[in-house]
């Protein structure tokens, strides 16, 4: 829905494209991409969860991305579909670190919770400590796995729109979401198991 309602926002025929006249060195066309995008990119930054004083940082940077890559941009192509690939991927980097938490356990798998007794300040301790071991355990995902995680219960995409991005049908996207949700909901049960510590040590 996000990157579709991207892509019909910005509406330009093929002659007036400002991602191929930049791409041909036309000095102004930059500015005229920069404006036709920012209201649609703002908006999905807004929704996907990016944090006010971050925008506009994230916004320059999905732009100096795309100024960077213009040399790869084909013109048979739609302009549409490959800024707004570039714009995901730019959010979901953003996303993967800020909200790594709710990624994981959205919808499916339930946490452990840290212990009622434990006072205040060991809950916010052990709760970084649990983000920063998931960052990892994501990153050990398996590619596809790892896409489709952060896709689906990240960005808010519906599984079927995931499947079309991502060229695979929807039961396979079904089978890696169900699969990372099980795998990282395990490791942080096994993590959180009575005498781990003490194994370990």
């Amino acid at each position: 829905m996000q990157g579709s309602a991207l892509a019909r926002t910005v509406a330009v025929t093929d002659a007036s494209d400002p991602l191929l006249r930049h791409r041909d060195g036309d000095p102004e066309a930059f500015a005229r991409l920069v404006e036709e995008y920012r209201r649609p990119v703002y908006s999905y930054l807004i929704r996907c969860g990016v944090a006010e004083g971050d925008r506009d940082d994230l916004f320059q940077s999905v732009f100096l991305r795309i100024h960077r890559s213009a040399s790869q941009y084909r013109a048979e192509l739609p302009s549409h579909p490959w800024i707004f690939t570039i714009v995901a991927n730019e959010v979901r980097s953003y996303l993967r670190r800020r909200r790594v938490r709710e990624l994981v356990f959205a919808g499916g798998t339930t946490a452990v919770e840290p212990r009622d007794g434990a006072p205040h300040g060991e809950r916010a301790v052990e709760a970084r400590e649990t983000v920063a071991w998931l960052e990892q355990e994501i990153r050990r995902l398996p590619l596809a796995q790892r896409e489709v995680l952060i896709l689906v219960s990240l960005e808010g995409r519906p599984q079927a729109e995931v499947a079309e991005a991502l060229g695979l049908p929807l039961n396979t996207v079904k089978t890696h979401l169900r699969r990372a949700r099980l795998a990282l909901g395990e490791k942080l049960c096994r993590r959180h198991a009575p005498g781990r510590d003490e194994e370990r040590s």
